[in-house]
């Protein structure tokens, strides 16, 4: 390591020393995160009441480190949960071995696990980083929150979850039919000329 080397790592030192300093209070003060920040996942309901989860273990099936355990039951005339066949009777989340990856929410056909910015998740024992459904359910009478990854499924100016029928996203062309975009921004179709 010569002077040469020596002065271009002092040379970035001097340049931030003179900087004005940022600091947050933290816990008191508190950051604002980037809208898509993948933290605490959260499972919705729709606005009538019912769970939008109709237990049907494609959020289990996508996670690689097999965090997510689902137990489904049928749903009846005189309990009815979701507004599926069937609804997640047991929904557990193991936080120790979730890396947020983000997997589960693209996989659920319903949007009904997003992932929200609460960040502070520290706990004194193992046990408290399995989450029960009834912890990570989103309250009654809550608007749904769009999922942060599919950007087909969000509405531009309303920055809302679109109510999705019979569980099935709109087609791309739809979506831009249905915005102000109007087709516009559609790629052109490749000709190959033979």
């Amino acid at each position: 390591m010569g002077p040469l080397a020596l002065m271009k790592g002092l040379s970035i030192t001097f340049k931030h020393i003179f900087k004005r300093k940022f600091t947050v209070q933290y816990p008191e003060e508190k950051r604002k995160l980037p809208e898509r920040a993948r933290w605490l996942h959260v499972l919705q309901r729709y606005e009538d009441g019912l769970e939008r989860c109709v237990g049907c273990m494609l959020c289990a099936a996508a996670c690689p480190t097999e965090a997510i355990y689902i137990v489904a039951e049928e749903n009846t005339d005189e309990k009815r949960v979701s507004h599926g066949e069937r609804y997640a009777k047991v929904w557990d989340l193991d936080l120790g071995r979730c890396m947020f990856c983000g997997y589960c929410v693209e996989a659920c056909p319903e949007e009904a696990i997003v992932m929200s910015d609460l960040y502070e998740l520290a706990t004194y024992h193992r046990r408290g980083l399995v989450l029960r459904k009834e912890q990570i359910t989103a309250p009654k009478g809550d608007s749904p929150k769009f999922a942060w990854m599919g950007f087909y499924r969000r509405e531009p100016k309303e920055k809302k979850a679109i109510q999705l029928q019979l569980a099935h996203h709109m087609e791309y062309e739809e979506y831009l039919k249905k915005t102000e975009l109007g087709g516009r921004n559609l790629p052109e179709e490749e000709t190959v000329e033979e």
